[in-house]
């Protein structure tokens, strides 16, 4: 691969996992509020579409953490096409998260 190529890879990856990095850390602290209230959705009574969203909801965090670390590691390896893909699995759960609530 060209060396420019590659610099230029480099610096758009970075311009996107910066701001990507910045909005899913940004997006935690309204999943603890969420988090910290869900218990009080069982007050109606448990049913399955209820836990799933509970459980897909207190899931959020972990697969924000697990992108943002494979995202930065797949960046420093140079697998810069794949640093910008990670950064899809949590807007995949969000869109996830959205269906379970109209089940629930």
């Amino acid at each position: 691969m060209n060396a420019s190529i590659a610099v230029r890879r480099k610096k758009i990856a970075r311009w996107v996992l910066i701001p990507a990095t910045l909005l899913f850390l940004g997006s935690m602290i309204p999943a603890a509020l969420l988090i910290m209230f869900s218990p009080m959705a069982f007050d109606a009574g448990a049913t399955r579409g209820l836990w799933t969203f509970v459980i897909m909801l207190w899931a959020y965090p972990v697969v924000v953490l697990f992108t943002i670390i494979a995202t930065w590691i797949s960046f420093a390896l140079g697998a810069f096409r794949l640093a910008m893909w990670w950064n899809v699995l949590p807007i995949i759960h969000i869109i996830a998260l959205g269906v379970a609530s109209l089940f629930s």
